[in-house]
């Protein structure tokens, strides 16, 4: 699948995923502290992203999905955390810049 398919599936619902965290995310990092930045590569709507925002964590949310990235934007607005969204296609190489800055 490519950017674009990501970003129409996006388009049709509200979440894809559902708004909390991945369970084996949660389950594997919940006893971390934290101490740094962390990335979520292929981040999608960021319910990971910002679930570790939520626990202190500086985030970056990378995916190439535009439509993905700006609800993670807003579920990380909604949630009162920042984080970094980053467009970028990783299967194409290494990200160049941010899309946006922190949030």
């Amino acid at each position: 699948m490519d950017a674009a398919t990501w970003d129409e599936r996006y388009r049709g619902s509200e979440l894809v995923w559902k708004a909390e965290p991945n369970r084996f995310v949660a389950e594997d990092l919940a006893g971390l502290k934290a101490s740094g930045r962390a990335v979520d590569l292929a981040a999608g709507e960021g319910r990971n992203s910002v679930w570790l925002a939520e626990r202190g964590w500086e985030v970056d949310a990378v995916d190439f999905s535009a439509v993905a990235l700006e609800k993670a934007e807003r579920l990380a607005a909604d949630r009162g955390v920042r984080l970094r969204t980053v467009r970028a296609d990783l299967t194409a190489g290494h990200p160049r810049r941010p899309r946006t800055g922190w949030r």
